[in-house]
């Protein structure tokens, strides 16, 4: 007995991980300051430039903005350790504006290597994959010559310049719920293959005017029969010629279905739904 409860605390120790409860892994910090230099990578002067460059944007599109540093991640050394990181600073030091948290935040994890951008609330919509992915090419050669202040300052302006040209074509059909969820909320006009169209239209237009010309093509040759009777001997039996024309039309089904959505969604430790990505490794 004694020795099955040795092995019990045994496994216990070494192959079950202790739970850790998320918002203890990332600091608290007052909401208000926006930039958050934990790995030391900015001045002074730098910090102060950056934060004018977010009060600004969250003036003018009523959307939060963090911009975040650090050497160390309590996560753990993967993208997605990164990934939580980002989500878990923002949920549990409770940015973003209005219910649905709407807002965005730049991560730089020195220890990965890695940079994250997360999204939340309307900002998913603003900012879908493809907007993320160009993003993070903006920033990605400063980020490689170690120029982090110039990394943070092309994600700005990049997500500033987005914010302004609104929600993308991509993100059209879909919402926001009031728990912050993306939803697919309209219906897809149904795509049209106009070049199936025109060639049936084509196609169907043709195939009579083709019968007609065969059929009086017929009409002359039997006119024109004289070496035809000279060649045979007539008697009481006569010749039929049957022609018979099959015509196939090939059925077209465009389902105009669209695959997904623009954003991808992942959640962190809150539960919240968060959209962004990762660029990559510098």
């Amino acid at each position: 007995m004694k020795r099955r409860l040795l092995i019990l605390i045994l496994l216990s120790i070494f192959f079950i991980p202790s739970v850790v409860k998320a918002e203890n892994l990332t600091p608290e910090v007052d909401s208000t300051k926006k930039i958050y230099d934990f790995a030391e990578l900015l001045t002074e002067e730098e910090e102060q430039k950056l934060y004018e460059m977010a009060s600004d944007y969250i003036s003018k599109y009523n959307m939060d903005m963090v911009l975040v540093t650090i050497n160390e991640n309590p996560y753990g050394l993967s993208e997605r350790s990164t990934e939580l990181y980002a989500q878990d600073f923002y949920d549990y030091n409770n940015f973003g504006i209005g219910n649905t948290y709407d807002g965005i935040i730049f991560l730089i994890d020195m220890s990965n290597r890695y940079p994250y951008i997360s999204t939340t609330g309307e900002a998913i919509l603003t900012y879908d994959d493809e907007r993320v992915d160009a993003m993070h090419d903006s920033a990605y050669d400063y980020l490689a010559s170690a120029e982090y202040y110039k990394a943070f300052e092309a994600y700005v302006e990049k997500a500033s310049n987005y914010a302004a040209s609104g929600v993308p074509e991509s993100n059209k059909y879909y919402c926001i719920d009031k728990d912050g969820e993306y939803y697919k909320c309209k219906s897809e006009p149904k795509k049209v293959n106009w070049l199936v169209t025109i060639l049936a239209s084509c196609f169907g237009s043709f195939v009579p005017l083709l019968i007609h010309l065969r059929k009086y093509r017929g009409i002359k040759l039997a006119t024109n029969a004289n070496s035809y009777l000279k060649s045979t001997v007539m008697t009481n039996e006569s010749d039929t010629f049957l022609t018979t024309f099959t015509t196939r039309t090939r059925r077209s089904s465009d389902s105009g279905g669209h695959s997904g959505g623009g954003s991808s969604i992942s959640r962190g430790s809150s539960g919240r739904s968060h959209g962004g990505g990762g660029g990559r490794h510098f």
